[in-house]
């Protein structure tokens, strides 16, 4: 009976972390100045869930209580970037990536929402201008 909990156990965990989100943190930590006081962040975001990444995904900075919306880039379905304000004396500004989105079930789209581990952007070391070509 052991090997049968065992196999049970396992496929419950696969079928629970299947549909988690993978975010890549596309956004480095030496801060990129696109103006005074606003820096570029850019992620991908891929999730197995079926039916979630459609067109009604909403995606967002979040640092502190403030979300600001991100951009899908153009030609992809998977990433995308916000040039966000920050301003005032931090020296690092810890920041999340926020996506809301629908999933089908068997009668009606589901929202459902997911949160990025968080992240830290160093503001001791910006590098002023564009991000490199192709972003």
């Amino acid at each position: 009976m052991k090997p049968l909990c065992a196999v049970l156990t396992l496929g419950a965990l696969l079928a629970l972390t299947g549909c988690t989100p993978v975010y890549t943190n596309l956004t480095p930590r030496t801060a990129v100045q696109k103006a005074p006081d606003v820096y570029h962040f850019e992620v991908q975001w891929d999730t197995s869930q079926r039916g979630a990444n459609t067109a009604d995904v909403k995606a967002y900075v979040v640092i502190g209580e403030n979300f600001y919306p991100m951009q899908r880039v153009g030609g992809t379905q998977e990433r995308w970037e916000a040039d966000v304000p920050i301003t005032g004396e931090k020296t690092i500004v810890p920041y999340r990536y926020k996506f809301d989105y629908t999933f089908p079930t068997v009668m009606q789209r589901l929202p459902e929402s997911s949160y990025s581990a968080p992240y830290f952007l160093d503001l001791r070391k910006v590098i002023s201008g564009n991000p490199p070509a192709g972003r």
